[in-house]
């Protein structure tokens, strides 16, 4: 199992609102296998990507892989920066993707300026969570 990690989301609000998109969701894709996951996600990870009224609370999340780890250790070593960028795809990838099945805008950058803003935000803070800084750099690139 994952390392269980503590990130950065949005406060209640949100849980209105993704409960609005879990309904609309089940409605439209018959499919409950399928849409219970993104649902899950979208209620753990992805919060109003327009945070600029809402506060900021944290919650535990079971991460799995190097997202759970610091920044510092992620830019220890040539490999591990590799598995990382690998991970920071896949997981930017992922919350497009409950962003797109719950409604929301995604976050449309290339991948080098995804590199660069998940750089800049674990530079200042090399000791938090990989995970919070790409969530981090997904609500600043998605504000722009």
């Amino acid at each position: 199992m994952g390392k269980r990690s503590t990130i950065p989301t949005a406060d209640a609000a949100f849980a209105t609102e993704s409960e609005s998109n879990e309904q609309t969701a089940i409605a439209k894709h018959q499919s409950w296998p399928m849409v219970k996951p993104v649902l899950l996600a979208a209620l753990v990870c992805a919060a109003p990507v327009c945070l600029s009224s809402a506060q900021e609370a944290r919650v535990s999340v079971d991460m799995m892989g190097i997202g759970g780890m610091s920044c510092a250790h992620w830019q220890s070593t040539q490999a591990l920066r590799l598995e990382g960028t690998i991970w920071i795809y896949g997981f930017w990838t992922g919350l497009n993707y409950v962003a797109a099945a719950s409604g929301q805008t995604e976050t449309k950058v290339d991948t080098a300026a995804v590199m660069v803003e998940v750089k800049k935000t674990c530079a200042q803070r090399p000791s938090q969570v990989l995970a919070s800084a790409v969530w981090a750099a997904y609500l600043d690139l998605n504000k722009r």
